[in-house]
């Protein structure tokens, strides 16, 4: 299995792409994704107590999709997935959910759109005493992204289109960033590609550099992030992610800067 996620967009030709999904992308709730998050730690780690853990949450989970109720405190109850257990303990996984503004007064979305605004209030627009300083263009706000990420699990480099303010809430996560001055060694897919604006070198495999010689060359930073951390990647800015124990962030996008346009549309991409 894959420890590399990347984004990916196959569009309206789906069926006529050549190109294969890098990843796959299946439902799970997020008590079986924490089940086997800490597992993961656990090995890693030589943490029993961790391990242990894990295993009582996936027992309960088996017994409730047999019917059988163990005791438990909590409410959180869901169905057996159908792969084998034995490949999903081996595989990697990247949970992630969003909420955006405009379903956050609805009812029928479940509420979670709510709870996500109400839980990290600083990327809240409606809410300028907690989040000015981090919403910049409040009316060009695109949501808030959650993601968790368990311990191994890596994001390949890329840029977006527009200003990012990144909050860690618990975990730890090692971002790679890089200017956009840099985008020609950054070996990045063209328009057109599934994955575009993303390398085509998988960073954490040195044996892949050889195919993109420029990218040896590429200057970065680095920086180690904990809970209560929050970065502030200014539009364009590339970055890579190593999830280094099980952890999860929100982030949130307002508004696009145009000071590295130049550097971007040498690469070939339009701003």
């Amino acid at each position: 299995p894959t420890n590399q996620f990347i984004w990916f967009k196959l569009g309206k030709h789906e069926s006529e792409s050549t190109e294969m999904p890098p990843n796959d992308e299946v439902k799970m709730h997020y008590p079986e994704f924490v089940e086997r998050a800490l597992m993961k730690d656990g090995k890693a780690l030589g943490d029993g107590d961790l391990i242990n853990q894990s295993r009582a949450m996936k027992e309960r989970r088996l017994a409730d999709d047999r019917g059988e109720r163990l005791p438990d405190d909590d409410d959180d109850r869901f169905p057996l997935d159908l792969g084998p257990e034995d490949k999903k303990e081996d595989n990697f996984y990247y949970f992630r959910f969003n909420a955006d503004l405009p379903h956050a007064g609805e009812p029928s979305t479940g509420g979670h759109h709510s709870f996500i605004y109400n839980e990290v209030p600083i990327f809240d627009p409606t809410d300028p005493s907690e989040s000015e300083f981090y919403m910049v263009e409040p009316k060009q706000q695109r949501g808030i992204n959650c993601r968790f990420g368990m311990r191994g699990v890596t994001a390949a480099n890329h840029f977006d289109m527009s200003r990012n303010m990144i909050a860690i809430l618990g975990g730890e996560r090692r971002y790679v960033i890089g200017s956009p001055a840099e985008c020609s060694r950054m070996a990045l897919y063209p328009r057109g590609h599934i994955s575009v604006r993303h390398s085509a070198v998988k960073w954490h495999d040195p044996e892949s550099w050889e195919e993109h010689p420029e990218f040896k060359e590429a200057m970065i930073s680095e920086v180690v992030m904990r809970a209560g951390d929050v970065l502030y990647l200014p539009t364009a800015w590339f970055h890579y992610i190593i999830n280094l124990s099980f952890n999860y962030q929100c982030n949130a996008r307002s508004g696009t800067t145009y000071e590295n346009q130049q550097h971007i549309e040498d690469c070939g991409f339009d701003m």
